[in-house]
């Protein structure tokens, strides 16, 4: 078989999943992300991350996670799904169900909770590769997953087919570098931080997996335009800006953060699900402080 090419780069809007304060899924709510996130610049969207919080959804509702952006995004940019699950057939299962939605393609973590050998994790990106039936974002989150994809394992799963990027959220620019010297332009290599995402830019990175552009709009496309252009000067502003949003994540329950001050700034983030638990009011003030300071709110 072939390898697989893709032209996967720039921003990939990891989305939140908005749920009712009744813990519904919002149909409606979950449309309107996927249409800011574009409308912000965003070169894709993935559904049913981290972020968007896979950990709290049945299969069932993960399907319709997919389906709800696959028909919002109309082709406008590439969605991609997340099938992180412990078992392999599961993953498969849905990755398979991305492919039926239309996803273009998946980023795929490795098993969550369970601590895997580099023959383990080779053989279960192999197995993905072969039964998934679509492209594949490397999803490297050691701090998260008790995985670690090291550059010498990384470089042995490029020769399955359908391996084709890596978003790498070590919190270190070096491994970053590393990944891009030994692996691109065949794999192409995103971020998983956008306050590193200028420095990961300047190194070759392609682009980042975007938490921010849901919160803070085009600031995020303005960073990476600015880059792009070479002009490092202009892309401080924004840099500095995306430091600072970043403090979002000192104040509470990262994920719940964002939808949290997506709600301040009106946009619908929507509630979360136990055990998650919305912010107090005095988290809020701290968040609405973070978003004045980035001329957010009047």
């Amino acid at each position: 078989m072939a390898r697989t090419t893709v032209d996967w780069h720039g921003l990939y809007a990891v989305i939140v999943t908005p749920f009712s304060a009744d813990g519904a899924l919002d149909e409606a709510g979950n449309r309107s992300v996927v249409d800011f996130v574009i409308e912000a610049g965003c070169h894709g969207v993935i559904a049913a991350g981290s972020t968007g919080e896979f950990y709290l959804m049945s299969a069932d509702e993960r399907g319709r996670v997919f389906d709800i952006a696959v028909d919002q995004a109309a082709g406008r940019v590439a969605v991609l799904g997340c099938p992180a699950a412990i078992g392999i057939e599961e993953t498969v299962a849905h990755t398979k169900r991305a492919a039926e939605a239309g996803c273009a393609g998946v980023m795929a973590l490795t098993p969550i909770y369970a601590s895997l050998s580099d023959r383990e994790i080779e053989e279960f990106y192999r197995r993905l590769s072969g039964e998934g039936g679509l492209p594949i974002m490397l999803y490297n989150s050691p701090k998260l997953v008790n995985n670690n994809l090291s550059t010498d394992l990384v470089v042995k799963l490029m020769e399955l087919d359908q391996v084709v990027a890596i978003k790498d959220t070590t919190w270190d620019i070096y491994t970053t570098m590393e990944f891009v010297r030994r692996c691109s332009p065949e794999l192409r290599v995103f971020v998983g931080l956008e306050d590193i995402l200028l420095p990961a830019l300047s190194v070759g990175a392609v682009g980042a997996v975007a938490m921010m552009p849901q919160v803070v709009g085009r600031i995020t496309r303005d960073l990476y335009d600015a880059v792009m252009d070479g002009d490092l000067e202009r892309a401080r502003a924004p840099h500095e800006k995306l430091v600072r949003a970043y403090d979002i994540f000192k104040v509470g329950s990262g994920y719940v953060g964002i939808k949290e001050a997506m709600n301040l700034l009106g946009r619908t983030g929507g509630a979360s699900r136990p055990p998650m638990l919305p912010y107090t009011e005095a988290q809020r003030d701290e968040l609405r402080a973070i978003l004045s300071d980035l001329g957010l709110l009047s």
